[in-house]
C-alpha cells in the first residue's frame, strides 16, 4: 500500500479527497502505488508522485525531491515541468528547477533511523544532527570542515556526539543535556 513517513520537525496538510499533500516543513517520504497519484504542494512548485518513492525536503531556500523507486513530474512555479526517475535528484528554488543530480539511496537513512554521512563536512552534519536533538547544539566553526563518514542510529544522539568525539579532534562540553557545545580539541599531538 501507500506509505507517507515524517521526519522530525515535520509538518504537512493532507487532503485525502483531492489526493493532495502540502508540505509546510522538514522532511517526508512518500510511497504510493495505485492508480491514483497524489500532489505534494511546496512553496516552488507541485511534485506528482505516482506508482513512485520519494524523499522531499523544505529548508529555507529550497525543496530538495529524491525519487527511490518509480518516476516522478515535477512541476516549478517557474520554468518547464521535469521527470525525475529512480536515483536522480534536484532542487526546486523560486527561480524554478535546478539541475538534476543523481544521489546514493543510502542518505536516506533517517527512515530506518540511521544518520548516514560519507565524507561529509561535519558542519553539514552537525545541522543534521541538530533536527533530532532537543536544546541548543552549538559547534566552533573550526569543526565545520572536518570530515565525518559513518551510520549512526538516531535514537541516541548523545552516543553520536561520543562517537565523533573519539573519531574526530573534538570536544563535547555539556552545561546540561540540553545544552551542547562542541570545541576543537587542544593539545593534538
Amino acid at each position: 500500500g501507500s506509505s507517507l513517513q515524517l521526519n522530525t520537525d515535520s509538518a504537512v496538510d493532507l487532503d485525502l479527497k483531492a489526493r493532495r499533500l502540502v508540505l509546510v516543513r522538514g522532511e517526508i517520504s512518500l510511497r504510493v502505488s495505485g492508480t491514483t497519484p497524489l500532489a505534494v504542494q511546496g512553496p516552488y512548485g507541485v511534485i506528482t508522485i505516482d506508482r513512485s518513492e520519494a524523499c522531499i525536503r523544505l529548508d529555507e531556500r529550497s525543496c530538495h525531491a529524491s525519487v527511490l523507486s518509480g518516476s516522478v513530474l515535477l512541476q516549478p512555479l517557474r520554468g518547464p515541468a521535469v521527470t525525475l526517475e529512480a536515483g536522480q535528484q534536484i532542487d526546486l528554488q523560486a527561480s524554478g528547477a535546478g539541475p538534476v543530480d543523481r544521489f546514493d539511496v543510502a542518505q536516506l537513512g533517517w527512515r530506518e533511523g540511521l544518520l548516514v554521512a560519507q565524507d561529509q563536512p561535519l558542519g553539514d552534519f552537525l545541522r543534521e544532527l541538530d533536527r533530532y536533538r532537543p536544546g541548543v547544539l552549538r559547534w566552533n566553526e573550526t569543526l565545520e570542515s572536518l570530515r565525518v563518514t559513518g551510520s549512526f542510529r538516531l535514537d541516541n544522539t548523545d552516543r553520536i556526539l561520543a562517537l565523533l568525539s573519539a573519531s574526530l579532534p573534538l570536544e563535547v562540553q555539556m552545561r546540561t543535556r540540553y545544552w551542547v557545545t562542541l570545541t576543537r580539541r587542544k593539545n593534538i599531538a
